[in-house]
């Protein structure tokens, strides 16, 4: 296989939220315990994210562009041999970077990859350029996730890729076939909000496509009633 093993590893409500007011209360502090406990045990080359989900951790932070700049065509790598990536979906190019190391108070630290379109400007990738932030170019208006998994195996060497979020990033791996396993949590509690993104969410830019379907590998009974489904995706 030329890309990485690649597992959605996610933590739901039993509504199929992965946000909300559920993420508050007890029971789901606990599970989301367990969710870094497996995340750090599976010992992944690369955590990857979509744009809202790092906007959070960013803290919304903007990128300071120079529209005159200018930049070289293709890819950008500026570190291959880190312990840890942190990649990050951004295709519009909206995310504000103060390094190319990503940092969260209880995660190690790793190197940002952005995966962006031969559409996201420019001044943007010069951008990224400065920072010391790695990119890649997956699709041409529309992220191509084959291409881009395919581009993390090959540039970065990684063989092992957990995609943690969110509902938008999860069903286009998916739907694009680039997607092995699904390891689910579920939080013994709900919301019913109907505003939250669910587990998966199909992007508006994306056709529609027929139902994925699972195999049940395994069940796992957590802490505090808390429930682990891991799934092989059929092909």
């Amino acid at each position: 296989m030329n890309r990485p093993y690649t597992i959605c590893h996610i933590l739901s409500a039993l509504d199929g939220k992965i946000t909300g007011e559920f993420m508050g209360t007890e029971s789901t502090r606990s599970v989301s315990e367990e969710y870094a406990r497996i995340r750090s045990e599976y010992h992944a080359d690369a955590w990857l994210y979509g744009t809202v989900t790092t906007k959070e951790f960013t803290g919304g932070r903007k990128p300071a562009l120079n529209l005159e700049a200018e930049v070289p065509e293709g890819d950008f790598v500026a570190e291959n041999r880190a312990e840890l990536y942190y990649v990050s979906v951004d295709t519009q190019g909206e995310i504000g970077w103060e390094s190319g190391t990503f940092r969260k108070a209880g995660r190690p630290d790793a190197h940002v990859i952005e995966v962006l379109t031969e559409q996201t400007p420019a001044a943007y990738r010069a951008y990224l350029r400065k920072q010391g932030v790695s990119y890649i170019l997956a699709g041409s208006d529309m992220l191509d996730s084959k291409l881009a998994a395919e581009k993390l195996y090959r540039l970065f060497g990684i063989g092992t890729l957990l995609i943690c979020g969110g509902g938008t990033i999860n069903w286009t791996f998916l739907q694009q076939g680039a997607v092995d396993e699904l390891s689910l949590l579920l939080a013994p509690a709900a919301d019913g909000d109907p505003e939250t993104v669910t587990v998966f969410e199909r992007s508006a830019l994306l056709p529609p496509a027929s139902p994925a379907e699972f195999r049940l590998k395994n069940i796992e009974r957590l802490q505090n009633d808390g429930v682990r489904l891991i799934y092989v995706v059929k092909k």
